[in-house]
């Protein structure tokens, strides 16, 4: 193409800007071939071809010679340094040369036709973390993301994202309502469509959900060869969203920045180090009080849908920032006393929340029922372990024990028989199954806590590691004697054997976690109270080596010793280490007492054999005697009942207007901390 000469001296009346790439090219930032008549990308985009001549303005109209002596420099500085030009040129190459070393280290294959996001994706390719070329990928691409503008932020493709996001919408989504399934449709059909109002948060929502989507697999993709990589992407779809929380703990417009950071808290729980989560569900619940999401009063800023979206996002925030506070005994952030927007209902028209059996008989609202439990676990942390509740007479601390294995009680007396510890395995689906599972593992860590006998307590570890079983014993039958008898006039009934309760609860669940399919968010988020259940059973073996269950409780034992090494293999702490330590001395000795009572010279039944007959199982002779009012009292059944509002503490039920209320007597007990403070 021919230059307009200058009328004078044969000179441009401008000079052009270096220019390297087609008009798309240069727009999307990506590399060019300058291919004639249409470079590679262009075909791929199926776009015009366009290089427009940018033109800047020059010193005048200078003849050669005096833009020869124009453009020497002045000065050494300037040598040195050279023209604007060259060094975006050498700029440039570096900026190549980072690339290409950075995807030829990384292993990237070639292809004959690569997408523009390829050569930006790195997120989109599953790594390992045991890698260090990896590692600095992974470091890499999430400095990309926080400092690129949100058009620029990748993700897989259309056809890749779509299997993901309807597997999240139709197994996990569906049971935990984090997101409205026809809003985030239409935030996707924006994305792709490349809607100019693409931003971080969007973008995070969508890696949120292709990570919960990755770690949901179904039996068949946990156990093919295609599981580990699913273990890695989705890790790298969360490094991802992670990278632009910064924007999202401020964002106030909408529900999206406290979705994603529920979603973060979710991931986080279900791998080995659920620590961040603690830190991460305080951010997510700062949030949802800055969106007034416990707040009655904002509600009529917001359409119905809208609300029902709010509360739904809330009572979620609100089951998970109970759970880990047990788990992790510190305060949870939200206070109930500050909320006053309804629980959720016990009845929904559109199915969100619901776990329904395999053949679709029946069904359970989990939702509610994790709500419910969640208030339990709140209450476990107030009344025992709390700092005030430390300084409390013994007497006060046994009666708060009675009260919450009666609220305990009264939970699982709701929750229908096809979904119960015994039933759960027969009944449900693999995907609900495994919800259910980490449910009643919820319910054993609460139940576990009430009576002491977490694996992190170090005054039940003493007992346990201690060279007698007396210990044990004398633990045993005080938690029995004591609960034999009312706490108090008002509960109805009474539980027996807390220590009975305990270790059926444990020999249950132990038995559906080897039942359900072993994806390894089920691992991480049971593998604590697993293992409480764990000692629980050594410790009844040891203190009643001939009872009826024996054989199934060394069974269920060797299993959890197995998966205990495995865990510390992936978690090298110096705490699990000694716990180690402790149950495998617990283990010989347990095993070796049943050893002995097996010969006829050593038969003992026991003060213990008939408490630990199944007693919770249904088709036990005393399962009424434990559960009274299953059978006897059919609207304490979730499903199809005329319960209209879970009681929390003995509070009346109320209508569908009720916001949570509590018990005043056990309100008055948290007033009454001041006495002994």
């Amino acid at each position: 193409m021919l230059l307009p000469m200058s009328p004078a001296g044969g000179d441009p009346p401008q000079a052009r800007s270096r220019r390297k790439a087609c008009d798309l090219c240069s727009m999307k930032k990506i590399k060019c071939d300058m291919i004639r008549p249409v470079c590679s990308n262009c075909v791929l985009y199926k776009s015009e071809c366009r290089t427009t001549v940018i033109r800047r303005k020059g010193n005048g109209y200078m003849s050669r010679p005096q833009a020869a002596a124009h453009a020497r420099p002045s000065s050494p500085t300037e040598a040195a340094s050279g023209s604007t030009d060259e060094r975006l040129a050498r700029i440039e190459r570096q900026l190549q040369q980072i690339i290409e070393v950075t995807f030829a280290t990384g292993g990237k294959s070639s292809s004959t036709t690569a997408s523009p996001e390829d050569d930006d994706d790195i997120g989109s390719l599953p790594t390992t973390e045991t890698s260090p070329d990896a590692a600095v990928k992974g470091d890499q691409q999430v400095l990309r993301r926080r400092h690129s503008p949100p058009d620029e932020f990748p993700l897989p493709t259309l056809q890749e994202v779509i299997p993901l996001v309807d597997h999240y919408f139709s197994v996990f989504n569906p049971i935990v309502p984090l997101f409205d399934h026809k809003s985030f449709m239409a935030l996707l059909s924006n994305w792709y469509g490349h809607s100019p109002r693409r931003g971080n948060a969007a973008w995070a929502a969508i890696q949120v959900v292709l990570a919960l989507s990755l770690r949901t697999p179904t039996p068949d993709a946990v156990l093919d060869s295609v599981g580990p990589d699913r273990f890695h992407r989705a890790n790298l779809y969360l490094k991802n969203a992670q990278s632009v929380v910064s924007d999202l703990v401020t964002r106030e417009e909408d529900l999206l920045g406290i979705q994603v950071l529920l979603g973060i808290v979710l991931l986080f729980q279900n791998s080995s180090d659920p620590k961040p989560a603690s830190v991460v569900i305080g951010t997510a619940m700062r949030l949802a009080h800055r969106l007034r999401l416990h707040s009655q009063d904002a509600a009529r800023y917001f359409s119905p849908e809208e609300n029902k979206q709010r509360s739904r996002v809330f009572w979620v925030a609100y089951t998970l920032d109970k759970d880990i506070s047990l788990r992790i005994k510190a305060p949870s952030v939200q206070s109930d006393v500050d909320i006053d927007v309804p629980l959720p209902s016990l009845t929904v028209s559109d199915g969100v929340g619901l776990i329904w059996t395999r053949d679709g008989s029946s069904h359970v609202n989990f939702h509610r029922l994790r709500v419910d439990l969640g208030h339990i676990e709140g209450q476990v942390y107030d009344l025992l372990y709390s700092n005030r509740s430390s300084k409390v007479p013994k007497e006060e601390r046994q009666r708060r024990v009675c009260r919450l294995q009666g609220q305990l009680d009264r939970w699982y007396q709701r929750v229908p028989v096809e979904f119960q510890i015994e039933h759960a395995a027969s009944t449900l689906d693999p995907g609900g199954l495994a919800m259910i599972t980490k449910m009643h593992y919820a319910y054993l860590l609460a139940t576990v806590m009430t009576h002491g006998l977490y694996s992190h307590s170090a005054d039940w570890i003493g007992r346990v590691g201690s060279p007698g079983r007396k210990a044990i014993q004398d633990l045993a039958t005080s938690m029995d004697s004591y609960a034999a008898t009312p706490c108090t006039e008002s509960q109805s009934p009474s539980f027996p054997g807390g220590w009975s309760r305990c270790v059926e609860i444990s020999r249950g669940c132990m038995k559906l976690f080897e039942k359900s399919t072993p994806t390894e968010c089920l691992v991480w988020q049971c593998s604590w109270p697993h293992f409480s259940g764990l000692i629980i059973l050594l410790a009844n073996m040891l203190i009643n080596p001939s009872h009826d269950f024996v054989s199934l409780d060394q069974h269920l034992a060797t299993k959890a010793m197995q998966l205990f090494d495995k865990v510390l293999e992936l978690v090298p702490s110096e705490s699990v280490r000694k716990i180690r330590a402790i149950v495998g001395e617990l283990n010989e000795r347990a095993f070796e007492a049943v050893n002995k009572a097996m010969t006829p010279a050593g038969t003992d039944d026991g003060p213990y054999a008939e408490a630990s007959d199944g007693a919770w199982t249904s088709g036990s002779e005393r399962f009424g005697e434990f559960m009274p009012e299953l059978f006897t009292n059919p609207k304490t059944n979730y499903v199809g009942s005329t319960f209209d509002a879970f009681v929390w503490d003995n509070t009346q039920p109320v209508g569908t207007e009720w916001s949570p209320a509590y018990d005043s007597e056990m309100q008055s007990e948290l007033l009454a901390f001041d006495d002994f403070v």
